[in-house]
C-alpha cells in the first residue's frame, strides 16, 4: 500500500489509458468538477466570469482510495481481505477488472493532496454516509498551506450533475486504518528504510553486508519486533463503519 508511482495524470497518460481517463471523467461528473477535499476547482472547467472558488483552481487528479496496483497483486488483495474482516471472495469482486476503477474506489484531488494522502497523512472515516476529514500527523507535516481541513471536518461528495457511486465507507475506513496503524506504531518509517535500501540495492549501491536489510522477510521480522501497536487499537466495525 506504500505507493512508489502516482496515479497517471493526463500529460503522462498514454493512449491505453482510457479506462483511468473514464474514471476520472465519472468522478468530475459526481463532484462537480470539484475536489471536497482541498477545496480546489478542476482547472478545465473554469471559464471567464465564473465566481472563482475561495481556494482557487488546479489540475485535479483521479486517485485511488485502495490503490490501482491491488487489482494485479493477489498477494495484497488477500491481505487486505484479512485485515478488514471480509472474505476473501469478495475483496477479490470489489478489487479486480473493471471494479478497481469504480468511482466507489476514487476521489479528486490536487497534486499536493494527492501526495499527502498517498502517503497515509490524512484520511476519510465514514460512518453513516457521513464522511471526516481525519488528520494522522501532527500538524507541521499537514500544514494548513497545503491542506485545508480541521480534524473532523465533514465533506460532502456527489454534488455534480451525475450521479456516480459515492467513496466505499470500507475502502475509506481501511486506508484509515493503515494509516494510523503506519504512523501511531512507528511502522511507516521502518518502511521507509527498507524500501530505500531495496532501491540502493537495486542501483548497486550497496555492498553484501548490507543486503540482508532488504526483503519482505526482513520487514516482518522488524515489524515483530516492534511489539508497540495494541492489536486492539483499531477495528474495523463492519463494511460501513470503522471504530477505535
Amino acid at each position: 500500500m506504500k505507493a512508489k508511482g502516482k496515479t497517471p495524470t493526463p500529460s503522462t497518460r498514454s493512449t491505453s489509458s482510457r479506462k483511468q481517463g473514464d474514471f476520472e471523467r465519472k468522478l468530475l461528473e459526481r463532484d462537480g468538477n470539484f475536489a471536497v477535499v482541498g477545496r480546489m476547482m478542476e482547472a478545465s472547467a473554469f471559464v471567464p466570469g465564473m465566481q472563482r472558488p475561495l481556494y482557487g483552481s488546479s489540475r485535479l487528479i483521479a486517485a485511488h482510495v485502495i490503490p490501482f496496483s491491488a487489482s494485479s497483486r493477489p498477494r495484497l488483495r488477500h491481505l487486505l481481505s484479512i485485515f478488514a474482516g471480509q472474505r476473501q471472495e469478495d475483496m477479490e469482486t470489489l478489487l479486480t477488472g473493471e471494479s478497481i476503477n469504480d468511482t466507489s474506489n476514487g476521489i479528486l484531488l490536487d497534486a499536493l493532496s494527492h501526495e499527502a494522502f498517498d502517503l497515509y497523512l490524512f484520511g476519510l472515516e465514514c460512518h453513516d454516509k457521513h464522511f471526516r476529514i481525519r488528520r494522522l500527523v501532527d500538524e507541521g507535516l499537514l500544514s494548513d498551506q497545503i491542506f485545508r481541513h480541521s480534524d473532523g471536518e465533514e465533506v460532502f461528495f456527489g454534488q455534480g450533475p451525475q450521479h456516480h457511486p459515492l467513496p466505499s465507507a470500507l475502502f475509506c475506513n481501511i486506508h484509515l486504518a493503515i494509516g494510523r496503524v503506519l504512523h501511531e506504531g512507528g511502522v511507516a518509517g521502518m518502511i521507509d528504510v527498507v524500501l530505500q535500501d531495496e532501491d540502493e540495492l537495486n542501483h548497486g549501491n550497496m555492498d553484501g553486508e548490507d543486503s540482508v536489510r532488504v526483503g519482505a522477510s526482513y520487514l516482518e521480522r522488524e515489524l515483530r519486533g516492534l511489539q508497540r501497536t495494541d492489536d486492539s487499537g483499531i477495528h474495523l466495525q463492519d463494511k460501513h463503519g470503522l471504530r477505535k
